[in-house]
């Protein structure tokens, strides 16, 4: 009985289920599985021992089943009850009140198991690790889910029972009250008969007998009352102490809790103190990653202003290549250097791009280090109320104690007061009342030191928020900083994405560059092809107007020998022609058909100096020759003569027009066409630039 009481004090107390039930929240993983299979031990030993019990417990009823038919007969047969049987009903009735208190001990021990089952289903359905454990777990709770249906029938049989053996007591207990009644009816007036046969007999002794009678019955009744209420208190002693036995208990089992948590607390206060001191540890780390991230930013600042710079004076360079490329299109030797900057700055842009993508997870790593440090803070706050509720539950059940105290005080002045004969269960309970005071004040002590632990706590945890809100200022110094910095990297990408445009633009205009010098070098060797062909011309136009120069200066030269070949026949002609005058008078026609014939052959070859010479000597021949001759030939050479003189002279002008014609129209076109050309090059240059 007694390991029971404790067994179920021990599932009784709600305290230690919040510990248990605390512990297993703490716990994570294998530790709720744990004690999940703890939960289940206990719960099958708990279900064995309640069964066991029921069994012992229905052996005791059907004894109290058996002694209770007895009672009946004994009652039914003899109308006077003896001290045995009386003995027996007492017996009786104590085994039945004992059997209803187990029952009711049993049927809290049931409940308790039952939370205890409901609690494991429901850890075990939050643990969803390994499926083996939890179905091997799910079977046990379903083997002893029936085996407490089992030992509930049971223990509805066994109830039933011993409701049926409380209505059989109590009719019982009516019935010896009523024959007991009528026993002291009859023993009074037995006494009377006797007092009026003494008072017939002997009157005074015998009224001095009945005096001593009726003292001795009113000494008797008055033990008999005293003896009564001793027995009452005696009975309430009992259950005081019963209870005062459960209390100190209770009270041991409470110091037990409050000292447990008072190292909790101790323990849980070194942790903080641990967990403080990682915090500064890691606000040390974050300020030495904040500073190298603050120096970071200002290389990328210092970077990025380099980067401008270099940007500015590649726009101006730019813009001064612009410029350059306008007015200097054939220098193609100024692309590649060109391609190779640009090459250059798509690099220096990808790297500040790396850098700000760099940036932007430091800054990330700084967000999730601070909303870490955020959730130990509410952790630590957490585990703050959690001291101070276990605290305030501390100081309660202190004022419980100190009020159970007092009572059990009053209690002993009031049992010193009305008892004397039991002063040795008085000073036990002094004793005890000594014990329980000297705990109190153990526990007044306790919960001082637990008030300064407190304290110190909140002093700790003051010292953690101004660390905190240090740590936030600087955090949100850090996201200003970070901010300035994105700002600083949305500006950078701006201005790359600015310059990215410009590149393509650049790029575009290269292109474009570039197609107009392909449709440049293009139409320049089209036009080397067409110049060449045209020199080629030139050089063959020049070649044949030298071949007519040499064949018209051949010309020339064999007309100059036929002139000189006809002066000289002119100059023997006149040597001769007196001769031929003086001789005979036929020589005129001779001489003119001499110089017809002369004059025929030599029209088609004569030149102007031929003619000159020709007609100097025709006129040197008309002044030596006689009048006469003059007269006979001045009929019909003469005129003759003179008609040649003119067609030659007409023939030689028409031969030197038209050959002066010829080479002023060919050096007109040779300029013309060298005018033409360096024209259309000169527009063809200029033409692929008009579009920039």
């Amino acid at each position: 009985m007694d390991d029971y009481f404790i067994d179920n004090t021990y599932a009784d107390n709600p305290e230690s289920d919040k510990r248990h039930e605390g512990n297993s929240f703490q716990g994570g993983g294998m530790r709720d599985i744990e004690n999940v299979m703890e939960i289940l031990t206990r719960t099958a030993l708990d279900l064995a021992y309640s069964s066991e019990k029921l069994v012992y417990l229905h052996v005791l009823v059907i004894h109290l089943l058996a002694w209770d038919i007895d009672l009946e007969v004994i009652a039914a047969e003899n109308s006077y009850i003896s001290a045995t049987s009386a003995e027996k009903a007492l017996v009786f009735d104590l085994l039945s009140v004992i059997l209803d208190s187990e029952v009711r001990e049993v049927e809290n021990f049931m409940d308790n198991i039952q939370a205890d089952i409901v609690d494991a289903r429901h850890k075990i359905f939050s643990c969803r690790h390994s499926t083996e454990l939890v179905r091997s777990m799910e079977e046990k709770l379903h083997d002893s889910e029936e085996s407490l249906k089992k030992t509930r029938e049971k223990f509805v049989e066994v109830k039933l029972q011993s409701v049926k053996l409380q209505r059989a007591s109590t009719a019982f207990r009516i019935e010896n009250w009523k024959e007991d009644k009528s026993m002291r009816f009859s023993a009074n007036g037995q006494l009377s008969n006797v007092d009026a046969n003494s008072k017939r007999q002997t009157a005074e002794p015998k009224r001095n007998i009945l005096r001593m009678l009726e003292k001795s019955l009113a000494r008797e009744l008055d033990l008999e009352k005293k003896l009564s209420e001793l027995s009452k208190n005696e009975e309430q002693l009992k259950l005081k102490l019963h209870y005062t036995e459960q209390v100190t208990f209770r009270m041991e089992e409470a110091a037990e809790v409050v000292w447990g948590r008072f190292l909790e607390a101790e323990n849980s206060a070194e942790v903080l103190m641990g967990i403080a001191k990682e915090l500064v540890g890691r606000l040390q780390i974050v300020q030495f990653n904040v500073n190298g991230s603050l120096q970071r930013e200002a290389e990328l600042k210092s970077e990025l202003l380099y980067c401008r710079r270099q940007l500015d004076a590649k726009d101006t360079a730019l813009r001064k290549l612009e410029s350059s490329i306008a007015e200097h299109v054939t220098k193609s030797s100024e692309v590649p250097p060109l391609m190779e900057k640009v090459k250059s700055l798509e690099e220096q842009l990808k790297r500040s791009e790396l850098r700000l993508k760099h940036s932007n997870a430091l800054n990330e790593e700084i967000h999730e280090q601070l909303s870490e440090m955020e959730i130990i803070a509410e952790s630590l706050k957490e585990n703050i109320f959690e001291a101070e509720s276990r605290a305030e539950t501390a100081e309660a059940k202190v004022t419980q104690i100190t009020d159970t105290n007092l009572e059990l005080t009053e209690e002993i002045n009031f049992l010193k007061s009305h008892r004397d004969s039991n002063s040795e269960k008085v000073s036990l309970l002094e004793k005890q009342v000594r014990e329980l005071e000297i705990q109190l004040q153990h526990s007044k002590i306790s919960s001082e030191v637990s008030q300064e632990q407190q304290n110190m706590l909140y002093s700790a945890i003051w010292d953690m928020e101004t660390l905190i809100e240090d740590l936030k200022s600087k955090v949100s110094k850090a996201e200003s900083k970070t901010e300035s910095a994105e700002e600083h990297c949305m500006i950078l990408s701006e201005t790359n994405m600015e310059l990215s445009k410009e590149i393509s633009f650049l790029r575009s205009r290269e292109k474009g560059l570039e197609a107009s010098l392909n449709q440049v070098n293009s139409s320049n060797a089209a036009n080397a092809k067409e110049i060449n062909l045209r020199t080629r011309l030139i050089m063959d136009t020049l070649r044949e107007l030298s071949r007519e120069r040499k064949r018209i200066q051949n010309q020339l030269f064999s007309l100059m020998r036929e002139n000189k070949i006809l002066v000289e026949k002119l100059r023997n002609a006149k040597s001769n022609a007196p001769i031929n005058v003086c001789k005979d008078g036929d020589v005129d026609k001779k001489v003119l058909f001499s110089e017809s014939n002369l004059s025929n052959e030599t029209l088609g070859k004569a030149s102007e100096e031929a003619m000159l010479s020709k007609s100097s000597q025709v006129d040197k021949v008309f002044e030596d020759a006689s009048p006469h001759e003059i007269e006979v030939g001045s009929s019909h050479p003469a005129h003759e003569s003179s008609d040649l003189v003119s067609k030659l002279q007409v023939k030689r002008t028409k031969l030197a027009g038209q050959t002066n014609r010829l080479l002023n129209f060919k050096a007109i076109l040779v300029a013309v066409i060298a005018v033409m050309v360096m024209y259309l090059l000169h527009k063809k240059k200029y033409v692929p630039f008009e579009n920039f």
